[in-house]
């Protein structure tokens, strides 16, 4: 009996000293991060040599390293600009991550480049963490990128790859 007792006592320490440690999140992290995206948009034409444009994006995003909170993690934003010969400074958007967790971590971006024809083009944004679900409810962060748009494998959609740098803290 009292052997037992001494190995139940030795696994419920090294369950703590051990266990514990295994499934604790890092409370703040850099993380970088491939993503890609398609968009559906709607164009407006404007004068000769600008239209304004709307989109709705769908992206999946991998961690560099193959691990992390971004890491296997989906996206949706929703954005607007207006291109003006063929160069944009005006890019702003909104959006979601939904992490493998099941929590979601909501953001916000700004974005200038260039669109050439064809929709290839690049861009450099930086943007923000603003909130999150469950165990992220309080996260706060940002991230620097560079968006790389790609000639699309089917009209009337758009395709790019995105690399990214986020940086962030968990309450």
């Amino acid at each position: 009996m009292k052997k037992f007792i001494w190995i139940l006592g030795l696994c419920l320490v090294s369950l703590f000293i051990f266990g514990f440690n295994a499934y604790a999140q890092p409370k703040e992290g850099v993380e970088s991060v491939t993503s890609t995206f398609y968009a559906t948009s709607k164009v407006l034409p404007l004068e000769e040599g600008r239209m304004a444009l709307t989109y709705e994006g769908f992206g999946v995003m991998i961690s560099d390293t193959g691990e992390g909170l971004f890491h296997n993690a989906t996206a949706r934003n929703l954005g607007g600009l207006t291109i003006e010969k063929g160069a944009y400074n005006d890019e702003r958007g909104w959006g979601v991550y939904n992490l493998q967790t099941g929590d979601k971590v909501f953001f916000t971006y700004t974005l200038t480049g260039v669109v050439r024809p064809g929709g290839i083009g690049t861009g450099k944004g930086t943007g923000t963490l603003t909130g999150g679900t469950g165990k992220l409810t309080n996260i706060q962060g940002s991230y620097e990128f560079t968006r790389t748009m790609v000639r699309s494998a089917v009209e009337g959609i758009g395709q790019s790859y995105t690399k990214m740098k986020i940086q962030y803290k968990l309450p």
